[in-house]
C-alpha cells in the first residue's frame, strides 16, 4: 500500500475585479408558479348531429360523443336494447329477428349482439332501448354509437 502525504489546503489570492468568467452552461430551473384558481366551466353545448333526436339534457367531455365531442356519424340507424354496461363507455346491445323457413314453413327467432359506444351524458343501464348510428371504427369491435335512449323496455 502506497501513502500519500496529505496536502495542504491552497489558498487562493483574491482575484482582481477583471472580466468575470462566462457562467456555467445549465438547465435554468423555473420556480413552481402559484396554482391559477380553476375557472368555472360552462356547460358545453350540445351540436347538431343532422339527425332529428333530442339532444341529451346532461353534458360530458367524451371525445367520442357525438353531440358534445368531434366524432361524426353517418350510415345507418338501428335500434337495439342494452344488455351489459360494464365496460368503460361501450355497451353490448342486442337485435332481435326473425327468420322465416319455408321447408318447415315455420319462423325461426334470431339474435345478434354487437358492441357500441355509449357516451358518458345518455347514462344507460341494462334494459333501455337505444338507438345506434354508425361512426367511424372507435376500436376493433366498436364502429357503433348510441344516439338516443328511450329508456326501459317493454
Amino acid at each position: 500500500m502506497r501513502r500519500t502525504a496529505k496536502k495542504e489546503p491552497e489558498t487562493k489570492a483574491p482575484a482582481a475585479p477583471a472580466a468575470a468568467p462566462p457562467a456555467p452552461r445549465s438547465r435554468k430551473v423555473a420556480a413552481p408558479a402559484a396554482p391559477k384558481p380553476a375557472a368555472p366551466k360552462a356547460p358545453l353545448k350540445a351540436r347538431d348531429i343532422g339527425i332529428d333526436v333530442p339532444a341529451p339534457a346532461k353534458a360530458c367531455e367524451d371525445q367520442h360523443c357525438p353531440f358534445h365531442g368531434k366524432l361524426s356519424v353517418r350510415g345507418q340507424s338501428l335500434s337495439a336494447v342494452v344488455v351489459a354496461n360494464r365496460m368503460q363507455r361501450t355497451v353490448v346491445v342486442e337485435r332481435s329477428s326473425s327468420r322465416y323457413i319455408q321447408k318447415y314453413e315455420r319462423y325461426e327467432k334470431r339474435t345478434r349482439r354487437m358492441l357500441a359506444h355509449a357516451p358518458e351524458c345518455l347514462n344507460l343501464q341494462p334494459g333501455h332501448v337505444v338507438t345506434l348510428m354508425e361512426c367511424r371504427p372507435l376500436s376493433k369491435t366498436v364502429s357503433f354509437v348510441v344516439i338516443q335512449t328511450q329508456g326501459a323496455g317493454p
